[in-house]
C-alpha cells in the first residue's frame, strides 16, 4: 500500500489511503477497494457468505473489489504468481519436486500455484505443527499432489533435485535458515529461486542462488504484475507498461531502503 501511494503521488491520482487494525463492513464501504493482511484471512472469511472458488478452496483473500454493487474478496497474489512463473519459467520441470519456505499463509498460496501447474511434489519447510494445518487445507483442494512437511533443520539432508524453491520468510531474521538454504544441494542445476521479500534490496539470498547457477526470479517481478492488477481493477495507469511500473517500483525501494 505505501508503493500505491507513492505511485498516486508520482501520478497525481489524488488516492487517500486509511489503515484499520480490524475488518468492518462499515469501515469498506466508502472505499474503492480494500487492501486485507492474508493472515487476517481466518477471522474474514466466517463472516461472508459468497467466496469466489480460489478463495474457498486455498482459504485465503488479501483484497475485496466492488463488482456490480457487491464487494467480492479476492486472491491476486495468487494470479499474479501464476503470471510470473508463466511468463519467466515456461521450462520449469513440473516433474521436479518445489519447495517452498515459511509455513504462513504465503506459503499455502504460493505451494497452491505450484500444484496448479502440475508439480506434483512438494515440500513446505517450516513449523510442523503449522504446517500441518496448512497440508490439510492445500490437500483438501488439490487432489493427487503429494504436499510434505519438512524442518528447516533437515533441508540440507534432502536427496532430491527441485525444480523451484520460493521462499516467504523474513531471513533477516533467521540467519541458520538462510545459511541452510544456501547450499541449495536440494535443487538442480538450472532450477528457479524466488523470494518474496521485496525488501531488503540487497537479497543475500538470491545472490547465493545465482552463485549456484540457479536462474533468479526478482520479487520486483511478483510485485509489478500484483500493481498491474490492481490498477486493471481500480480502471486506471493503461498507460503504465510492465517496464514502466517496474521502474517505479526500483523507485520505491531505493527510497525506502534509504
Amino acid at each position: 500500500m505505501k508503493y500505491l501511494k507513492f505511485l498516486s503521488e508520482q501520478k497525481g491520482w489524488g488516492w487517500e489511503f486509511e489503515v484499520h487494525p480490524e475488518f468492518s463492513r462499515d469501515v469498506i464501504q466508502s472505499a474503492a477497494a480494500v487492501k486485507v493482511a492474508p493472515s487476517l484471512s481466518s477471522k474474514i472469511l466466517p463472516q461472508l457468505t459468497v467466496l469466489p472458488t480460489q478463495v474457498r478452496s486455498i482459504e485465503c483473500l488479501d483484497s475485496f473489489f466492488k463488482e456490480n454493487g457487491t464487494w467480492y474478496p479476492r486472491l491476486l497474489l495468487h494470479e499474479a504468481l501464476r503470471l510470473v512463473f508463466v511468463g519467466e519459467a515456461r521450462d520449469l520441470d513440473i516433474r521436479a519436486p518445489a519447495f517452498v519456505v515459511g509455513d504462513g499463509d504465503e506459503a499455502r498460496i504460493v505451494s497452491s500455484v505450484l500444484a496448479e501447474m502440475g508439480v506434483g511434489d512438494i515440500y513446505l519447510v517450516g513449523d510442523a505443527g503449522r504446517l500441518q494445518s496448512q497440508k490439510e487445507i492445500l490437500a483438501r483442494s488439490q487432489l493427487g499432489i503429494r504436499f510434505h512437511v519438512l524442518l528447516p533443520d533437515d533441508l540440507t539432508l534432502q536427496a532430491v533435485s527441485a525444480g523451484v524453491v520460493v521462499n516467504t520468510v523474513d531471513l533477516s531474521k533467521q540467519k541458520s535458515l538462510l545459511t541452510d538454504l544456501s547450499y541449495f544441494n536440494f535443487m538442480k542445476r538450472a532450477g528457479y529461486a524466488l523470494d518474496l521479500n521485496i525488501l531488503p534490496a540487497q537479497n543475500l539470498l538470491l545472490e547465493e542462488a545465482e552463485k549456484a547457477e540457479l536462474r533468479v526470479l526478482p520479487p520486483v517481478l511478483v510485485a509489478a504484475i500484483l500493481t498491474r492488477l490492481w490498477l486493471d481493477r481500480l480502471e486506471v495507469g493503461s498507460e503504465l507498461s510492465p517496464q514502466d511500473i517496474r521502474e517505479t517500483w526500483m523507485q520505491f525501494l531505493k527510497q525506502s531502503s534509504s
